[in-house]
């Protein structure tokens, strides 16, 4: 009998877990730094970041997604001798819907993917917004005196990454993917192929900013002095 009323309330909190704006975001930010894990029968979602600059985006953007799906409060751990955030907590219904849509178990290599269900939804965008929150950066060339700017996201998913730049350019926002150099990481050459997705010069960004738009404090601060530095 107990068993049945575990059952029972298992099912009715994953029913409770809604396909929206929120649940988009938090799929787009695990797409990038973030994994499933599964340990000694436990269901554990991780998301990674850097304690230099990720804190904020952690305390005011991820932890109230997070507890808007689950009505739980994670909560953060800190690892200042590895300079790393942690999300790490176990909650198996929101582990599982996420596993439902196709989304790995453990490494995620090159599995990774849009699921359907969020183009039928119109809710691609906001994937997108949380991979570039966590995958993306904003980078400001000085070329002779002028900023130039690019949107860039790397990754090993190229499948990922090709639907991203699919949607981007569906969207009227030019972006061109390519393979990236391998990088040296300690000595030793990363072996896996890097992707490089890449949104060129202002007006790339002005789309950008308006029809995706940026929910890293970090990025909106640097988009913020780029604007104005570059105001006529």
């Amino acid at each position: 009998m107990r068993a049945k009323v575990f059952k029972e309330r298992s099912v009715k909190r994953i029913m409770t877990l809604k396909i929206n704006r929120n649940f988009a975001l938090l799929y787009g930010i695990m797409l990038g730094d973030g994994c499933l894990s599964s340990f000694n029968k436990r269901k554990y979602l991780v998301i990674a970041g850097s304690m230099a600059d990720d804190k904020p985006f952690f305390e005011n953007i991820i932890k109230p997604i997070i507890s808007s799906l689950v009505n739980k409060n994670p909560p953060i751990i800190y690892r200042p001798s590895k300079g790393a955030i942690y999300l790490n907590f176990v909650n198996k219904a929101l582990f599982d819907f996420i596993a439902d849509f196709g989304f790995p178990v453990g490494k995620k290599g090159d599995r990774l993917f849009i699921p359907e269900i969020l183009y039928k939804k119109n809710l691609v965008k906001y994937l997108v917004k949380g991979f570039f929150a966590t995958d993306g950066s904003l980078v400001l060339t000085d070329n002779c005196g002028v900023l130039y700017p690019r949107v860039e996201a790397n990754g090993v998913a190229i499948r990922l990454i090709k639907e991203i730049g699919a949607f981007l350019n569906s969207k009227d926002i030019n972006c061109n993917v390519y393979e990236a150099k391998r990088i040296k990481q300690s000595g030793f050459v990363n072996r896996n192929t890097q992707y490089r997705l890449q949104i060129n010069g202002r007006k790339n960004l002005n789309k950008f900013v308006k029809t995706i738009g940026f929910i890293n404090p970090k990025q909106i601060e640097k988009l913020n002095r780029y604007y104005g530095c570059t105001e006529s």
